[in-house]
């Protein structure tokens, strides 16, 4: 009877430790992180069309720190660098950035893997510079988003994700990427 006993103690031990590992990995904390990606961009205003074309870039990146609210929601604030562009048919380029401000709401597909959606507002700065191009704009326009993060330990997610930017100086901006993050929980 005292083993079966101690059995079960070690058995109702070992069970709440493991909720409790499973229900603090999305309990209030705070994290960081930085993203790689691509994007692309549809028309730009007309003080640029009307000269030439731009050649979308090839890469972009930004940092970002965050704080996990609740398990299916958390609020962001980032840096992102949305690449240069090339002027065609001129020299120059076009480059633009963004300071954003984001709700993210997960939901757990599985154990460590989650769907989220973001929406937010971001101020943004942007210019094309070049022979007979000179065109800048900064203002606020907002951004929907969604992605797959995968948890791969306590401290350590990445990220695979798409975010729409809207009007960025005339252009929608869409980014593809991955990212890496780290909690500290």
């Amino acid at each position: 009877m005292k083993k079966i006993s101690l059995a079960v103690s070690l058995l109702v031990a070992f069970s709440s430790a493991s909720i409790a590992e499973e229900a603090n990995s999305h309990k209030h904390h705070y994290y960081g992180g930085i993203n790689l990606g691509t994007t692309n961009w549809g028309s730009l205003g007309s003080g640029v069309t009307s000269v030439t074309g731009v050649d979308d870039p090839d890469f972009s990146w930004g940092v970002f720190v965050g704080m996990q609210t609740l398990p299916w929601l958390a609020f962001e604030l980032g840096y992102q660098d949305l690449g240069e562009a090339d002027l065609k048919d001129v020299s120059g380029s076009y480059d633009a950035q963004t300071i954003n401000l984001t709700a993210k709401l997960s939901y757990d597909i599985v154990e460590r893997l989650a769907i989220y959606g973001k929406v937010g507002t971001q101020w943004y700065d942007w210019s094309a510079n070049g022979s007979g191009v000179y065109e800048d704009d900064t203002g606020w326009t907002p951004h929907l988003g969604l992605g797959l993060q995968y948890e791969f330990n306590k401290n350590w997610s990445g990220a695979l994700d798409y975010t729409w930017y809207n009007d960025i100086g005339g252009p929608d901006i869409n980014y593809f990427g991955i990212s890496a993050a780290y909690h500290w929980r």
